[in-house]
């Protein structure tokens, strides 16, 4: 029994994605200025606070969050958290908590970052005379950056395909788009390649910049 394929409905439908598509961008957006925010915050304050209870945190916290699923967590956020008085709508919902799931991987990769960079550049940094603030502003912070961002970068890539799950709680994403057509049209096939092009061309502007900027840093390294 043949599959009658309907490339007249992927030009027709398409146009009801664009939405879909700039509200993927808006959350992927939102939750990695989010995520990033946390991560160097507590890579910078781990990197410079040494052992502590705040460290053992940090630790928990990465601990925690890169054990649970994303949509747990968004779950969490959507369901769970009403009960203790927070609403949150759909959307902040998702970028909470992937942003969230997604600081706990990046803290990783800066607290990698700062310990790559060696202690003698510290020791330098402040022979010279620097505050700190200004020790990590000019001499650790460009070094650890150097390194950090190409992974960064290719972890970045796979936190935009995690928005997907958004649409399990009801963020009308690309995913969440693709479910409501699917449900009313019955065409599973056209519009599930419509959603893989979207996140493939999405994806491949992230990689685009990955590729930049690791030739750059090679670049500046050689």
């Amino acid at each position: 029994m043949g599959y009658d394929f309907d490339w007249a409905l992927i030009v027709q439908i398409f146009p009801r994605f664009l939405p879909a598509i700039w509200l993927t961008v808006k959350v992927f957006l939102l939750a990695q200025l989010l995520s990033l925010a946390i991560a160097l915050l507590f890579s910078v304050l781990s990197n410079s606070l040494g052992p502590s209870p705040l460290r053992r945190f940090f630790s928990f916290y990465s601990w925690l969050f890169r054990g649970l699923p994303e949509l747990v967590v968004l779950m969490f956020c959507f369901l769970a958290l009403p009960e203790f008085g927070l609403r949150l709508s759909p959307v902040q919902s998702a970028v909470i908590g992937l942003a969230l799931v997604a600081s706990a991987y990046e803290y990783e990769v800066l607290r990698g970052a700062f310990k790559a960079v060696p202690p003698l550049q510290y020791e330098a940094a402040r022979a010279f005379g620097f505050t700190k603030p200004a020790m990590y502003r000019r001499v650790i912070m460009p070094q650890v950056l150097r390194t950090a961002i190409p992974p960064l970068l290719t972890f970045s890539c796979t936190s935009l395909k995690r928005t997907s799950v958004a649409s399990a709680v009801a963020v009308v994403e690309i995913m969440g788009m693709s479910k409501r057509l699917i449900d009313v049209l019955q065409k599973p096939f056209e519009l599930m390649l419509i959603a893989m092009f979207c996140y493939v061309v999405l994806s491949s502007s992230i990689m685009l910049v990955e590729y930049a900027a690791r030739r750059r840093f090679a670049a500046a390294g050689g």
